[in-house]
């Protein structure tokens, strides 16, 4: 795997320049890293396109207006009483509707925003060009007529003009990997992970198909996610059997992608999954963050939630990646009712604690729920009104601020704290390595739209490995690894 990688990284090396495509950073010591590379392993302010592509009632009702609850059932009621090729044309107005509302200026320049995960069906891949055998078969002529995957090509291409990656997410699979309506269709229970027809059709047909035709051919496809929300699963042998058997195909074709699984409610699982299997450089685990949903949460008022976020946010960094693939400001009502003082400051400490604590532990940043709605601004559930009201942070323009005396300082500290414990006999100077190493992929990260750093564990083994190859292994490389986060943790963050 790191051969793959070594070979991936070592490219010709230059100078970047904000919008170039195909360029790639010198940094000391390390191997060039390409826009793509940047895209790939930054850190994200990024946002969710729900209800775009896969139709949820609540955030875009238009195609509902005949009637049912889930993707499947709303366009087959437009099926039945139009025609195919209404439902069709009422699905493409539907897609062109929410992407011509995308104010792309404020979503780059006012919120900062540095990717867009943007929720999918199995349905909508190629047109629906897959769905034999599978529950979207009867609606196979509907999305062939409303071409949702060139839809979702053409919405790439605008995001890579503001510089703005895709996280291409399956949300939606057959059999479905929860019961919500979410999945696009009504499961009264979650199949997939237990149906090898569909993860057979998936792993060897649908999922290569995305990467063949997105992930390798659009830059800022920054990732794709195989899974959205897996119920939780005390052994998950289903879930590993897809897992493992996904990211071993992808990897065949695009061995740099990243590959999101879902944390099935227990990231510890899944930590301790991708250690065993070898995995954590290849795969980011998805968390997701809700505080209005369980009995528990509406048990508690404002003030105690906030104050229980450190602790309940506390997924192993050390082990794995993560990301927060959807997030709000909502809390319930019982909660509220609880509550008081005013709202407005209430709601704005949440998400800054919020976002604060996923800075800590989400290497990967995090993707709010959701950007807009057909009618109102949503809310806490809004991006824009969230933004507006200080309570999603607007990501930082400045670049970091790396003083040398400070460099130097740390690993005299790193010196000092070891030097009667055995550190005449250790490697310090591995330390110094790391450290200047993490501190170079700051500089280069920093150079494309003020980047930072994200897949800390992934991008550590990476350069690990390179590092090792020029300058050879030793039972003190935790010295290079301890200055290499060290680099990450002083100078990485916004």
């Amino acid at each position: 795997m790191f051969d793959k990688i070594k070979q991936k990284f070592e490219k010709a090396k230059g100078s970047v320049k904000h919008g170039d495509k195909g360029v790639v950073v010198s940094i000391p010591e390390s191997p060039g890293l390409s826009k793509k590379d940047i895209y790939r392993n930054r850190y994200n302010y990024g946002v969710n396109l729900g209800g775009c592509f896969i139709l949820e009632k609540w955030i875009f009702e238009s195609v509902f207006d005949k009637g049912g609850d889930t993707e499947f059932d709303a366009v087959s009621a437009q099926t039945n009483h139009f025609s195919v090729d209404e439902a069709a044309s009422k699905l493409a107005r539907q897609y062109d509707d929410y992407i011509n509302r995308i104010d792309w200026n404020w979503v780059k320049n006012e919120a900062g925003i540095t990717a867009l995960r943007v929720p999918i069906g199995y349905w909508h891949v190629g047109n629906g060009q897959f769905v034999d055998g599978l529950p979207f078969e009867p609606l196979r002529e509907v999305y062939s007529g409303a071409k949702p995957w060139d839809v979702l090509k053409n919405l790439i291409n605008k995001a890579a003009q503001y510089d703005i990656g895709v996280l291409v997410d399956v949300h939606g699979l057959p059999g479905g990997a929860n019961t919500d309506m979410h999945s696009g269709y009504k499961n009264n229970s979650p199949s997939f992970f237990n149906k090898s027809k569909y993860v057979d059709k998936m792993v060897n047909v649908i999922l290569p198909f995305i990467c063949r035709d997105v992930c390798i051919n659009y830059e800022n496809v920054i990732g794709l996610q195989i899974v959205n929300e897996a119920v939780f699963d005390n052994s998950a042998k289903g879930q590993k059997n897809y897992y493992s058997r996904a990211v071993g195909a992808l990897s065949q074709i695009d061995p740099g992608l990243p590959v999101v699984i879902s944390d099935g409610w227990w990231p510890d699982q899944w930590a301790e999954w991708l250690g065993q299997t070898n995995l954590t450089a290849n795969v980011v685990v998805d968390s997701h963050v809700y505080r209005c949903f369980s009995t528990e949460d509406k048990a508690k008022n404002a003030n105690q939630i906030i104050n229980d976020l450190p602790v309940s946010i506390n997924w192993p960094r050390d082990r794995a990646d993560f990301v927060v693939g959807e997030f709000s400001c909502v809390l319930d009502g019982e909660t509220w009712n609880k509550t008081s003082g005013n709202r407005d400051e209430w709601v704005r400490k949440f998400g800054k604690v919020q976002t604060n604590a996923f800075a800590n532990v989400a290497s990967w940043g995090w993707f709010f729920w959701t950007l807009q709605f057909q009618y109102g601004d949503g809310g806490e559930w809004g991006l824009v009104p969230m933004v507006s009201k200080d309570a999603i942070p607007r990501r930082p323009h400045s670049s970091p601020v790396i003083d040398e005396h400070r460099v130097k300082e740390i690993i005299i500290e790193h010196i000092n704290y070891w030097k009667d414990k055995g550190g005449d006999s250790m490697e310090h100077w591995r330390f110094e390595d790391g450290l200047r190493g993490g501190v170079a992929d700051i500089n280069a990260f920093a150079q494309f739209d003020n980047s930072r750093v994200g897949r800390w564990k992934s991008l550590a083994l990476q350069r690990r490995a390179q590092y090792i190859s020029r300058k050879g292994d030793s039972k003190y490389m935790w010295e290079w690894d301890q200055g290499y986060q060290r680099a990450i943790d002083e100078f990485g963050c916004y």
